[in-house]
């Protein structure tokens, strides 16, 4: 039975969505988007917002590139479709070349994909071939990958049971076996006793090597993680605790695993985050800023030193239909070009860390927040009660306070205790001046102030119940 709206039945059921809280202010603010311009989206009031959110932290080009559209358009008069299955197409051969060309051919191959969980489904499997079929028989034991709790790497089965959730323990048990959790070093909140982030690291070290002796070396295939975890809360993780990661790993015979699916493509201020590590992880997981999400686009790459224990052995046993799909390949490269040619990842870098200076200093007057972390274009802030014993805002607390961001124009992202800015790569200093101004209005405490953003919300919600009264009355209802 479909849930009722206001004046219809809904049948569209939304991910990660309580539906029966949704559905009565689905036309409110942007609830309910009808397109996008630049940073911008706007509502069908034509209310217009500053996308902060990056569309589920996916548009980095941002919206409405025409040359993207002409670019899918074309290749679908050309070939909308072919199957890499013991086939291909030019347009997936260019994509894996290009790929591999921005890593200096670092990578040698690439398994293309449709979404960042499939990309970490394709990663575990990849891993665990490569060991099943080594030429060391003392090898071919290793099916364990150790992740952080509280990572988070998708919602496929595997990429739930990496992230130690207990939420999806309590609701898709028994998730896949063979995956071991490390608490990640988290300093702000005391992660490993310390709240001093280098030494937090070093014990996180410690504790992965502990762990592998624990679960014994024979088992343990990998260690995957994200460079910026991030719906943590946006925990920047340094280039020197990931070069000590991978000499962990070598010692042990383990394969390093980065999923960039957020932090790829320039979010961070680099093009890959990794690239920034003295040795490259074996296998990198690709996706969002691959295709600014104007379609559906993954991709896995994995070094020669990988590929070997394929050859002249059974093929890797995976694959989907989408996989390589030439319309997505031939957008995926367009906007890949887009970013280069208008040097975004230098513009995120820079854009990113204006945001991230003035958002310390917002600190001053700002009691609320009780920490600001990021890298480039990728910003955490945490909200607090109390900055001494560092007690969190509570979830509808926050949602309340996005709300009231959205009321001024702004999305941002939001989970737990904190807010979150994944804007396009496109903003400029201006666009983010206004996104500061924003949150400098919507961090305000105090009496005086909740009534104001009570008063910005009920204007907002006149606004929508006046939208949708023309609406019903164009449609007739």
């Amino acid at each position: 039975m479909s849930i009722l709206g206001k004046d219809k039945q809904y049948h569209l059921w939304n991910p990660f969505t309580d539906l029966e809280e949704f559905i009565p202010y689905k036309d409110m603010g942007p609830m309910t988007l009808v397109r996008g311009e630049g940073v911008y989206v706007y509502n069908a009031a034509g209310k217009r917002f500053i996308n902060s959110s990056g569309s589920l932290w996916n548009v980095a080009v941002g919206h409405g590139r025409t040359e993207l559209a002409e670019v899918a358009a074309e290749q679908m008069k050309t070939l909308c479709y072919s199957s890499c299955f013991q086939q291909t197409h030019p347009r997936a051969v260019e994509f894996a070349d290009k790929l591999c060309a921005l890593t200096d051919y670092e990578y040698d191959k690439v398994y293309l994909g449709s979404n960042g969980s499939e990309a970490i489904e394709t990663a575990v499997k990849l891993t665990r071939q490569y060991f099943r079929q080594s030429d060391d028989p003392a090898l071919r034991g290793k099916y364990k990958i150790i992740s952080f709790k509280g990572s988070y790497h998708g919602v496929t089965y595997t990429a739930m049971a990496l992230s130690g959730e207990e939420i999806y323990e309590k609701l898709y048990a028994p998730l896949p076996a063979g995956i071991v959790h490390i608490e990640p070093p988290f300093a702000y909140h005391g992660s490993y006793g310390t709240e001093d982030q280098a030494e937090c690291e070093e014990r996180c070290i410690q504790a992965l090597r502990d762990t592998i002796e624990a679960e014994g070396p024979e088992t343990v295939a990998a260690f995957i993680a994200e460079p910026v975890m991030g719906d943590i809360g946006i925990l920047p993780l340094s280039d020197g605790f990931f070069d000590k990661v991978t000499e962990i790993c070598k010692d042990y015979d383990m394969l390093v695993i980065a999923d960039e699916v957020t932090t790829g493509f320039g979010r961070t201020g680099s093009l890959f985050a990794s690239e920034n590590w003295k040795v490259r992880p074996d296998i990198m997981c690709l996706g969002k800023g691959i295709s600014s999400g104007y379609l559906p686009v993954s991709a896995v790459m994995a070094k020669a030193s990988v590929y070997k224990n394929f050859i002249g052995k059974e093929y890797f046993q995976h694959g989907s239909t989408a996989s390589g799909n030439p319309v997505c390949c031939a957008v995926a490269m367009a906007n890949i070009d887009i970013i280069l040619r208008e040097q975004l990842v230098k513009n995120s870098a820079e854009i990113g860390k204006y945001l991230l200076d003035n958002l310390r200093d917002m600190m001053k007057d700002r009691p609320i927040i009780g920490d600001v972390r990021g890298r480039g274009l990728m910003i955490g802030i945490e909200l607090v009660k109390d900055r001494s014993t560092k007690e969190p805002y509570k979830m509808k607390e926050v949602f309340n306070i996005a709300a009231d961001c959205a009321s001024q124009g702004l999305i941002p992202y939001y989970n737990n205790n904190f807010m979150a800015m994944f804007p396009p790569l496109i903003i400029d200093r201006s666009i983010a001046d206004d996104i500061l101004a924003i949150l400098h209005s919507a961090l305000k405490t105090g009496k005086a102030e909740s009534v104001k953003k009570k008063m910005r919300l009920f204007g907002e919600l006149a606004a929508s119940k006046k939208q949708s009264a023309i609406e019903s009355g164009k449609s007739g209802i």
